[in-house]
């Protein structure tokens, strides 16, 4: 989808168009005792006193009157001994800061960092602090954007959405209680903190699911989350925290945290090994995630496992798997960047927000993994000083990344670059969209072409109709119909970048059900455009073949043009979204290979500039600008016409006043001009070269 943006700088796209006729997480060792009903009723839902306090190794001396309590079923001593047993623990402290209340921001810090992040930070403490002011009226954000006065008392079986109602269990609202009292020290915060944990706590069995599969208290996300919400809490000091506080926290909490539990060894074995097995399984080589969203759940699983070595490091333990965590998350940081706008946004693929990439993660990347380059990523596109005046940008600008479906082409590391990312892998489960081959373009500062991403929540109307569908992607649509896209990933791969051009060339078959094979085939003729021309081999005639995109479109191009929304390039908050417009380049399909559209994309910054294409022949195309005339070959076998013979996948001559002054071709082993031959090679490769003008 592409768009233009009215910032202070201007870019524009010439769109020139030549139509040719005729997650995740599968599979664990051991199973869940959480998949039996009794356990889960009987030592979770409603664990007796007994049978919890039964579970203490306490014939330790410092529970020992917890013991004597217990012994003599006087169970309101044994919590309140345990309370001063807990308020006299030594043991690490900590909290988490978020950017933004966004759940896939948070990084434990301790208070003494968190404290100092709140003083460089004020305009974000002061948002903190009034939504903390706010939560002690009751006055609550339990998901999304929705703002609640539960007035006296929470409810909380309150239908905040079908999915909204399982984000309020999971108490991120809850946390500028939290911040507040560790950047203000006021009592209060913990007192209002304490009242909707019980508050909550005698609701919690009777809330009621709008998924059937997915118990909203009970299962395992919302328990992970929330938990550690409950965890930091019950760190903070606390002088009037009452006994039933102390009753109720130790049915929700971790092994690290709580060595007293008999079962501890054997719990804290278990979340070590479902982890490695995570750390395995839920990120691909390069660094992307499984569920192929750039910002949510990406960045919500990264900072788990940051955060879990921050804990393993706190609680000295599982030092093999700290020591992994250190060895394979240095990828994602490299991924980030890969993917990162020239603007600084991560962009909108899948179920993930647009949004300004969160500085601080970075700027902690970079000092943990001591990635020196991502200062001069951050300096560059963010505007971010740094602490090391020394630093050097990535050895990349261009970077292929078949494991996790992503490839990124750009011109250079600054804010003005022209960029594309292409996005062509495999279906991640529930929250992958109806898109394959698909782009977005940036340029000079500009964001103009855009994958519509997503809506703030999955209780958006427009969730499913809208942005999962394919017609809210940059791709070719048959009927107006989405792809098949559990079946579908982008296949036969062709990649190469050099240093005056960068070539990608790929197929699907997500209209296999209609007869229509797709291949997409895109060169970046550096620094200055883009030519792709799709291809459909159609074993029908009559489909309608629409090529979707949103623009400042011209208006002498025959198109269809409409509206629709997409997440935001103006408000970098994620999950904000405006209106854009789309257009949809149209022809009739025929049977067989003939099927075509080429598309030029010249990006240009102030006023208008020349650029055109025309097509020569079948698989030749010529675009002509200000700085030359570029031939583009994009053969399907081996081709040949008056000027040219080769064997190349594509092949690019740069012609300056009539002179082919440079070549760049793509996998080929011979290159003849006018019955010469100007390039050989014994194996397939791609070369480029300049060539004399004299």
């Amino acid at each position: 989808m592409v768009r233009t943006i009215p910032h202070v700088r201007k870019a524009y796209l010439i769109i020139l168009f030549v139509s040719l006729p005729l997650a995740a997480q599968l599979k664990f060792t051991d199973p869940s005792r959480l998949n039996s009903q009794d356990y889960v009723e009987h030592q979770i839902k409603d664990i007796s006193d007994r049978d919890l306090l039964q579970a203490l190794r306490l014939d330790q001396p410092a529970l020992k009157e917890i013991d004597h309590a217990f012994r003599t079923s006087r169970f309101e001593d044994a919590f309140r001994a345990w309370g001063s047993y807990w308020d006299l623990k030594r043991q690490p402290t900590y909290v988490t800061q978020t950017v933004g209340f966004l759940l896939d921001t948070d990084m434990l810090k301790s208070y003494d960092e968190a404290r100092a992040y709140a003083q460089q930070h004020r305009q974000e403490m002061d948002s903190t602090l009034a939504r903390a002011r706010a939560l002690l009226r009751n006055i609550i954000r339990p998901w999304g954007d929705v703002e609640v006065n539960f007035g006296t008392k929470v409810d909380f079986n309150r239908e905040i959405g079908r999915s909204g109602k399982y984000g309020f269990h999971y108490w991120g609202w809850s946390k500028p209680l939290l911040m507040a009292y560790v950047a203000t020290q006021d009592q209060r915060y913990l007192v209002k903190f304490d009242d909707l944990f019980h508050q909550w706590y005698s609701q919690r069995n009777a809330i009621t699911r709008g998924f059937p599969d997915l118990d909203v208290v009970y299962y395992e996300l919302g328990l992970g989350v929330r938990n550690r919400v409950f965890i930091e809490y019950y760190f903070l000091p606390h002088k009037d925290r009452p006994w039933q506080t102390h009753q109720q926290m130790l049915l929700a909490q971790l092994a690290l945290v709580f060595p007293e539990f008999k079962e501890s060894q054997e719990w804290l074995a278990v979340a070590l090994q479902r982890m490695k097995e995570h750390l395995g399984q839920d990120f691909f080589e390069d660094g992307g995630h499984s569920e192929r969203a750039p910002r949510n759940y990406t960045l919500a699983t990264y900072m788990a496992f940051r955060n879990l070595y921050y804990l393993l490091t706190a609680y000295s333990a599982g030092d093999d798997l700290a020591a992994e965590i250190r060895h394979r998350m240095g990828n994602t940081i490299d991924w980030w960047i890969t993917m990162l706008t020239p603007t600084g946004e991560i962009p909108a693929i899948n179920d993930s927000h647009r949004g300004m990439f969160p500085t601080f993660i970075l700027q902690d990347g970079a000092e943990f993994f001591q990635k020196p380059y991502i200062y001069g990523v951050m300096k560059n596109l963010l505007g971010t000083a740094s602490k090391n005046e020394s630093f050097s940008l990535p050895s990349f600008t261009s970077r292929h990344m078949p494991a996790s479906g992503f490839t990124v082409m750009r011109t250079d590391w600054t804010s003005s670059a022209l960029y594309m990312s292409l996005n062509y892998g495999k279906f991640a489960g529930f929250h992958t969209h109806n898109d394959m081959i698909d782009f977005e373009i940036y340029a000079y500062g500009n964001a103009l072409a855009v994958d519509a991403g997503l809506g703030l929540t999955y209780d958006d109307p427009l969730y499913v109709p809208w942005y999962q569908s394919s017609r809210a992607h940059n791709m070719v649509i048959v009927n107006d119909r989405n792809i098949e896209r559990k079946e579908t990933e982008g296949n036969n791969i062709v990649w190469n970048s050099g240093a005056m051009l960068d070539y990608f060339s790929g197929e699907h078959d997500g209209y296999k059900n209609l007869g229509v094979h797709v291949q997409r085939r895109v060169a970046f003729v550096k620094p200055s455009y883009w030519v792709i021309v799709d291809q459909m081999d159609c074993k029908k005639e009559g489909d309608t073949l629409s090529w979707y995109f949103v623009l400042p479109a011209d208006p002498q191009v025959p198109s269809r043009a409409g509206t629709g929304m997409a997440a935001s390039t103006r408000d970098f908050t994620p999950g904000k979204t405006e209106q854009i417009q789309w257009i949809s380049f149209d022809q009739i399909s025929a049977i067989g290979p003939a099927n075509q559209f080429a598309i030029l994309l010249y990006p240009f910054e102030g006023p208008h500039v020349s650029a055109n294409i025309s097509k020569v022949a079948d698989d030749h195309f010529r675009v002509s600008t200000a700085r030359g005339t570029d031939d583009l070959y994009f053969p399907h076998a081996w081709f040949s016409d008056e000027e040219v013979s080769t064997d190349a996948s594509f092949l690019l001559l740069h012609r300056e006043n009539g002179l082919i002054v440079h070549f760049s071709l793509v996998d080929g082993t011979i290159l003849r001009v006018n019955g010469r031959n100007w390039w050989k090679s014994k194996t397939k490769r791609s070369a480029e070269e300049n060539l004399p003008t004299d």
